[in-house]
C-alpha cells in the first residue's frame, strides 16, 4: 500500500509525490468555477485549490480548507482506493496537543469520497501518522550523504512560509533532538511586511499575493518604476532573528546547518555566507514531504 508524505505548508502544498500547489481555496458556486485548475467538490461545497488568498493560520488544525487540501493531497498523488497518510507540524506544534488535533482530524475524515475536476473519487486512509517538520529533512537524505554525516551533530534549519524550526540532531546509534526551536519567520510574514510598507510609501491597496511579483520584477507605479531599496531591510531583519537565534543556542561553528524550505532556498547565499558550514538540501522544496513517506514506511513496515 502506497504511503504518502503531505506537506501542508502555507505556501505550498506538497507531497512526496512531486506534486505542489499553492495554499490558496476560494469557495465557490457552480458557476464561477470556469478556467479553475483544481477543482474539488466534498460535503456538497466546491471549492477551487491553488487561488484565492493564502490562509495565513499558524495552527494547521484550524485552517478553513484544510478537508479540500487534503482532497487534492491525496487524489493528485495516487489512483489507488487505499492509502497511509504522514504530514507534518512546525516543532512547536509537533510538542502540543495540536500534534493529536491534527491526527483526529485526519481519522475523522478517512472515508474520503469527493470529486476532482468532476471524477467521483473514493480513498481509504488505512493509516495516518504526524510527524516534526524540518527534521523528517534528514530522513529525506541520501543514503550516501547520512552516511557522511553518522558521526556529526546536525543543524537543520527549515524557513518556511509561517515559520523557521531549527533543531539540532545529535549522533549516536539513534538520531535525538537536543534543541529545537520554531520561529514566527516565513515567507508569508515578509511578504506581509514588504506589502505593508509598499502601501504605505506609494498609498496602494495591494495584497500579500503580489509580495512575490515585486520582489523578482519590482514594483511600477502610475507607469513609473520605483526604488525599492528599502526591501533588502526588510528581508535583512527577518532573516536576523533567525540568525540570533543559531548563534545564541546552536553549534553553527562545529556542526553542519543543512538548509531547506522555500525561504531557505531564498536566503541561502546569506546564510552560507553568514555560516560556511550550511549545506543547500537537495530537492529542498519537497525534503519535508520526502522525509515524512520516509517515516511512515518505516513506521508501518509491512
Amino acid at each position: 500500500m502506497e504511503t504518502i508524505g503531505t506537506d501542508f505548508g502555507s505556501c505550498n502544498l506538497k507531497t512526496s509525490s512531486g506534486i505542489i500547489v499553492p495554499s490558496k481555496v476560494t469557495k465557490c458556486s457552480n458557476s464561477n468555477f470556469f478556467g479553475a485548475e483544481y477543482l474539488v467538490e466534498i460535503e456538497g461545497e466546491s471549492y477551487i485549490v491553488g487561488e484565492g488568498e493564502y490562509d495565513t493560520v499558524l495552527d494547521k488544525t484550524k485552517k478553513e480548507h484544510f478537508l479540500p487540501m487534503l482532497c487534492l493531497a491525496v487524489g493528485l498523488s495516487t489512483n489507488d482506493q487505499a492509502v497511509r497518510i504522514v504530514a507534518g507540524l512546525p516543532i512547536s506544534q509537533y510538542k502540543s496537543e495540536e500534534k493529536e488535533k491534527l491526527l483526529e482530524i485526519m481519522q475523522d475524515n478517512r472515508m474520503l469520497n469527493f470529486k476532482l475536476n468532476g471524477i467521483e473519487r473514493s480513498i481509504i486512509i488505512e493509516n495516518c501518522s504526524v510527524t516534526a517538520e524540518g527534521i523528517a529533512t534528514y530522513y529525506s537524505l541520501p543514503n550516501e550523504q547520512r552516511k557522511e554525516l553518522e558521526n556529526k551533530d546536525i543543524i537543520i534549519l527549515d524557513i518556511g512560509g509561517r515559520t523557521s524550526d531549527i533543531a539540532l540532531l545529535k549522533t549516536g546509534k539513534k538520531r535525538r533532538v537536543g534543541e529545537s526551536t520554531s520561529l514566527e519567520v516565513g515567507m508569508i510574514n515578509i511578504y506581509k511586511d514588504i506589502i505593508n510598507e509598499v502601501n504605505s510609501r506609494f498609498t496602494l491597496g495591494l495584497d500579500i499575493e503580489d509580495a512575490e511579483y515585486i520582489l523578482k520584477h519590482g514594483l511600477e507605479v502610475d507607469g513609473e518604476k520605483k526604488d525599492t531599496e528599502f526591501i533588502k531591510e526588510i528581508l535583512i531583519n527577518n532573516i536576523k532573528k533567525v540568525f540570533k537565534e543559531l548563534n545564541v543556542s546552536y553549534p553553527v561553528r562545529t556542526s553542519p546547518i543543512l538548509v531547506t524550505g522555500g525561504g531557505g532556498k531564498a536566503f541561502y547565499k546569506a546564510i552560507k555566507k553568514r555560516y560556511p558550514t550550511a549545506q543547500m538540501v537537495e530537492n529542498n522544496m519537497f525534503s519535508n514531504a520526502m522525509g515524512y513517506k520516509k517515516v511512515g514506511e518505516k513506521l508501518w513496515r509491512d
